[in-house]
């Protein structure tokens, strides 16, 4: 007969495996498998160059660095989602991204310092031998190309775009333009934004425009007297004698004279005038109205 002993022996067994299997579970493991270490994170940050080693990458949270250096001494650091790219040939730099935005910088100058808080993107190319500071608060693109002996210390706040050196003016027209064999005869007035363009080989030219209309003459003859008022337009070319041309309006008065006598032609309306004069008989021509009329 089997003692007490010896029939309690196969149950604590399987208590014992049971309490085993438990555990087991509890800890996510099985008897045979050794712990599997947690997946190596790789950092955002890559760091190239002559001069990597003077590179003092900083990240929190999961932003990017990326430093290509054969200069002095780079600072860069990323706070959020940002991104810093730099190619540093020159003096040291410091770059400190807050957001979710973007610097590059291509750094062959002296010393440069970009800070750029927001979401807009920051755009740096300097060969400037004086110190370059840029600093962008707002949430705009800030393109600047830094060149020069000159400190230069830019500060943008806004949304808005900026770039530095600003764009030059697109060119426009003079308002005036007088040449001709007897350019120094010639007195243009302009007020309100018109155009003058006088050519004069005669006798002189007294050229006005109040307004935005425009007058070009043309004179081989005697004295010139041409008044535009309005938005119109005086067309005249003088090959006769003493001629005066006024326009108040938006027409277009084209006038071409040949004329020994003296021409006067008067327009208060807004359409064409056309008039083609010759011959030795004084001739004035007055015209109202907005329909066109044509002489003779």
């Amino acid at each position: 007969m089997r003692t007490s002993e010896q029939r309690f022996t196969p149950v604590l067994a399987a208590l014992r495996a049971l309490l085993l299997v438990v555990l087991v579970a509890a800890c996510g493991e099985s008897p045979s498998s050794s712990a599997v270490p947690d997946a190596l994170v790789v950092a955002h940050l890559v760091v190239t160059g002559t001069h990597a080693t003077d590179v003092a990458p900083t990240i929190a949270d999961s932003g990017y660095i990326n430093v290509d250096n054969n200069g002095g001494h780079v600072a860069a650091t990323v706070t959020g989602l940002g991104s810093i790219h730099l190619t540093n040939n020159g003096a040291a730099v410091a770059m400190t991204l807050t957001g979710a935005g973007a610097m590059n910088v291509a750094n062959d100058g002296g010393v440069l310092t970009s800070t750029n808080t927001g979401d807009g993107v920051m755009t740096i190319n300097s060969t400037a031998t004086g110190a370059v500071t840029v600093t962008n608060t707002g949430n705009g693109r800030v393109t600047v190309n830094a060149t020069g002996p000159d400190a230069i210390t830019i500060t943008h706040t806004g949304d808005d775009d900026l770039v530095y050196p600003a764009p030059p003016e697109p060119l426009t027209a003079p308002h005036v333009v007088v040449t001709g064999t007897h350019a120094g005869d010639v007195a243009p007035t302009v007020s309100g934004g018109g155009y003058i363009s006088v050519k004069n080989n005669g006798g002189h030219v007294a050229a006005t425009v109040t307004g935005i209309g425009t007058i070009n003459a043309l004179n081989n003859g005697a004295a010139v007297a041409v008044t535009e008022t309005g938005t119109g337009m005086i067309d005249v070319v003088n090959n006769g004698q003493v001629l005066t041309a006024t326009n108040t309006g938006n027409g277009v008065m084209t006038i071409h004279s040949t004329a020994t006598g003296a021409v006067t032609v008067t327009n208060t309306g807004n359409g064409h005038v056309t008039v083609n004069a010759n011959g030795s008989i004084p001739i004035t021509f007055t015209h109202t109205g907005d329909d066109d009329v044509t002489y003779p």
